[in-house]
C-alpha cells in the first residue's frame, strides 16, 4: 500500500490547473488498469456461477462498454471537483482513492449478487 501511497502523493499545494489536470490524467492510466482487472474478475466470476445456453451471452458487451465511459467521466469529475476547491496537497490523493474504491466495489456487486444467489 505504501507504493500505491507514493504513486498518488501531490507535491505541493501550490498547483495552477494545468498541473492539477495533468496530475490526474496520468493517473487515469493507473486508474484504467485497475479498474480493467476487477472487472476481469467479477466477469470470471460470474462465468464461473452461470450456465450458458448456446447462443446466450453472460455479459451484455454494450453494458461493459458503457460502464467503461461512466467511470471516466466520474474519474474526470475528480479533477473538476479539485480545480473548483482551495488547493491541497491531500485532496487528489483522498479522491483518487475514494472513487477506485467506489468504482472497484460497483465493478464487484454483480459477481458478489449472482455468487450469493448461487450459494442461497
Amino acid at each position: 500500500m505504501n507504493f500505491f501511497n507514493r504513486l498518488i502523493t501531490v507535491d505541493t499545494t501550490d498547483r495552477n490547473f494545468i498541473q492539477i489536470i495533468l496530475w490526474w490524467e496520468i493517473r487515469r492510466i493507473l486508474y484504467n488498469c485497475i479498474v480493467f482487472l476487477f472487472g476481469m474478475l467479477s466477469l470470471i466470476l460470474i462465468s464461473c456461477f452461470t450456465t450458458i445456453q448456446n447462443g446466450e451471452d453472460t455479459v451484455e458487451p454494450l453494458v461493459i462498454l458503457a460502464f467503461a465511459l461512466v467511470c471516466n467521466i466520474g474519474y474526470t469529475l475528480g479533477w473538476i471537483t479539485e480545480l473548483m476547491t482551495s488547493k491541497s496537497s491531500t485532496y487528489g490523493p483522498k479522491m483518487f482513492k475514494f472513487g477506485l474504491f467506489f468504482t472497484l466495489i460497483v465493478v464487484l456487486i454483480p459477481a458478489l449478487i449472482i455468487g450469493i444467489d448461487k450459494i442461497l
